[in-house]
């Protein structure tokens, strides 16, 4: 049912700002390919890093789960490149190199966890997803 998105759009928008902090990002390699998990892990495991960064960016005020590099310091965006000027990202927690394997199961668990942040109501009347 997709009756209440827009609030729950919203809801995600309002918590990733309230309890994440916004970072800036570099631009890296644009792929756009919609795989910044495997972009993000790619990278890290070719140039030996030891962390990559799950966040949440906004595009136009919708919420998106993302994973980007950590290199000297710096947050790499190897997905959207040049493009990554254009929205705001939120760092919600580090990916070890021991994590990096079980990506897809961080990203859907990440999901689940923003959902059950809705409330009864609007997992109900939504099918919203980050």
């Amino acid at each position: 049912m997709t009756y209440n998105n827009h609030k729950a759009k919203q809801k995600i928008v309002n918590y990733t700002i309230a309890n994440y902090k916004k970072i800036k990002v570099k631009a890296g390699k644009c792929r756009y390919n919609f795989r910044c998990q495997y972009n993000a892990v790619h990278e890290a495991k070719k140039n030996k890093h030891k962390k990559l960064a799950m966040c949440i960016y906004l595009d136009d005020g919708y919420p998106i789960i993302h994973f980007i590099n950590y290199s000297k310091g710096k947050f790499v965006d190897n997905t959207l490149g040049e493009w990554s000027s254009r929205v705001d990202f939120y760092f919600v927690r580090w990916i070890t190199d021991g994590e990096m394997w079980e990506i897809d199961n961080i990203f859907t668990a990440f999901r689940k966890e923003l959902k059950k942040s809705l409330g009864w109501w609007l997992r109900l009347t939504s099918d919203f997803e980050a």
